[in-house]
């Protein structure tokens, strides 16, 4: 299992929970409750055990791509380098130093992720249960409580049952969504310290930062800025200095660095390099407009999916069967082409949040 096959592990295992909770029966028995609360668990703990087992070799084997890579970089450049095969690589203070920091804090991470999710999951089916049994005492729930209390846990964990990160703008995120966002910035974290260390050890303490087109007002700022790794490089910033850093600039940023090296630029190069920093304002967007509308657009097109994620995951948590389409793909295709079929579907998510607002 490689990194992307974890994060589809995630949703994978999401998707089953939900899926479980679903399809719970009598919740109004304790026992019964106890037995979801356990299942759900147990599967949480899975996404633990994959962690430990794809994340280290992960990590790993990006960063020693990354030095590969720098070394062609290198050598192109005509630097003279010292071969280094993978397992010298391991053995070498720098790069063990770089390895045991980015494996530890991944898997700190994803472990706490884990963890408060298994505290979101706990705490949320056994306080709609409260509630809802509460309700039903009080005989303010007429008809089939066990029915209600079923739908109430699915609808409610959908919305707060795994979240296990709260953004500074009170955002929730998921766990697989946030497993996702810590995964693809250790990837992108390892592979530029990979290529960073190379640099040094080789004796090139300057490195260009290059960024995909289209980008964000942030990356943008630092795309093809030439920066020192080691703050003596005279009319270069250094990432010392305020302000000035190395990607990652963002979560899913998808900038990088490469071998800078001065030594067979001309003058003329080098002062068009150093030129660049005369005019770097960290808090200004430096795109063209053109540029601006292509990353809005890209970004739309992003919104208007993850929207219809949300939206599909909404009716997941109150239809089921023939009403309801088996795949994501199959209810944006439905959403987007509009007419009878999007109507019916509709009118059935909407009966049966009717059915649970008056039961």
């Amino acid at each position: 299992m490689n990194h992307n096959q974890l994060i589809e592990y995630f949703a994978q295992v999401i998707q089953e929970i939900f899926t479980r909770v679903g399809n719970a029966k009598n919740l109004t028995d304790d026992k019964n409750a106890q037995k979801l609360i356990s299942a759900v668990l147990k599967s949480l703990d899975t996404l633990g055990i994959k962690v430990n087992e794809v994340m280290p070799q992960e990590l790993e084997k990006t960063y020693l791509q990354a030095i590969s890579g720098a070394t062609q970089d290198l050598v192109a450049q005509k630097v003279k380098v010292d071969a280094l095969k993978p397992a010298d690589v391991i053995k070498k203070k720098l790069h063990v130093a770089a390895l045991t920091s980015l494996v530890r804090d991944t898997l700190q991470d994803l472990r706490v992720a884990i963890r408060a999710a298994k505290q979101s999951a706990t705490t949320t089916i056994k306080k709609v249960l409260s509630k809802t049994k509460r309700e039903i005492a009080k005989g303010l729930i007429q008809g089939n409580g066990r029915k209600v209390v079923a739908k109430r846990v699915a609808q409610a964990f959908r919305e707060e049952g795994l979240v296990c990160f709260k953004t500074a703008d009170n955002k929730r995120l998921r766990l697989d969504k946030y497993a996702k966002v810590v995964v693809s910035y250790k990837m992108r974290e390892s592979a530029v310290a990979g290529i960073t260390n190379r640099c040094l050890e080789s004796g090139v303490g300057l490195v260009k930062i290059s960024s995909q087109k289209p980008t964000c007002h942030v990356c943008s700022r630092f795309s093809g800025l030439v920066v020192s790794l080691t703050g003596k490089h005279k009319g270069f910033k250094s990432v010392k200095d305020k302000g000035v850093k190395l990607p990652n600039y963002h979560p899913h940023c998808h900038c990088t660095v490469s071998p800078y090296v001065s030594e067979y630029k001309s003058d003329e190069e080098l002062q068009k390099e150093k030129d660049k920093w005369k005019t770097f304002d960290p808090q200004s967007d430096n795109r063209s407009e053109s540029e601006r509308r292509a990353y809005n657009k890209e970004q739309e097109i992003r919104r208007k999916a993850h929207e219809e994620l949300k939206l599909y995951e909404k009716y997941r948590s109150l239809l089921k069967g023939e009403d309801l389409p088996k795949t994501i793909g199959a209810f944006r295709r439905i959403k987007r082409n509009g007419g009878e079929s999007w109507q019916k579907l509709q009118l059935a998510y909407r009966q049966a949040n009717r059915e649970l607002k008056t039961e």
